[in-house]
């Protein structure tokens, strides 16, 4: 969680610059029927426990980097369609119902992401728009986990994918994007090496946040 607390004063910081830049000209410029490309990049927050141990001594995979590609098609002034690639980098901590033998090669894991869906914009008021735009991102795909783990094997979910930000907008063709996003999938415990348990598919949410840029028309 302090790693999502320096990424949104990170954000809030961009959000200020970004009003500051567009304060001169009409956000909103962007043509329907266009692509716009962004890139992020923020932190990777697990809310669920991999494995919850008898004990209380539960598997937890942890925070850490992440980073995303975002390309859009604007098919209306306030609707985009995209498609998301997502890549953070974790560990997991071994609780009671991980084999002792495992010890490696490394605790790293690797999760990664693609989505794709609508994203909905607060379109610009007037004749002078919104330097500030929200953003409502709805869509789903598939979210991976990749082990380095003697015995474990990659696995992929079906995931949801849902997103609230901002998108600072100025006279020019970048824009400055801030975005929390919620990513509730479950996890096969069948896929690790454990001990003691009966393997289930549980539930497995994460969160991202990012702050990027984007091009647009």
């Amino acid at each position: 969680m302090a790693t999502a607390r320096r990424v949104l004063l990170l954000a809030a910081g961009a959000m200020a610059v970004a009003t500051a830049a567009g304060a001169q000209a009409p956000a909103g410029a962007s043509q329907v029927g266009t692509w716009r490309l962004g890139a992020s990049t923020g932190g990777f927050a697990p809310r669920s426990a991999v494995i919850l141990g008898a004990d209380g001594n539960n598997t937890r995979l942890g925070a850490g980097p992440a980073f995303s590609i975002d390309l859009q098609y604007l098919a209306g002034m306030s609707v985009a369609v995209y498609g998301n690639g997502t890549v953070a980098f974790s560990t997991i901590t071994f609780g009671s119902s991980i084999r002792p033998s495992v010890v490696g090669p490394s605790n790293q894991v690797v999760v990664m992401g693609g989505t794709a869906g609508v994203l909905l914009t607060v379109p610009g008021s007037g004749g002078s728009g919104m330097r500030l735009q929200p953003t409502l991102r709805l869509g789903g795909g598939l979210k991976g986990y990749s082990f380095n783990l003697t015995d474990a094997r990659t696995q992929w979910r079906p995931t949801g994918d849902i997103g609230l930000g901002f998108r600072g907008v100025g006279s020019g063709p970048i824009e400055v994007t801030a975005e929390v996003r919620f990513l509730p999938s479950s996890f096969d415990q069948s896929k690790l090496p454990i001990r003691g348990i009966v393997p289930q598919k549980q539930r497995q949410n994460d969160l991202t946040f990012g702050v990027g840029i984007a091009v647009r028309p």
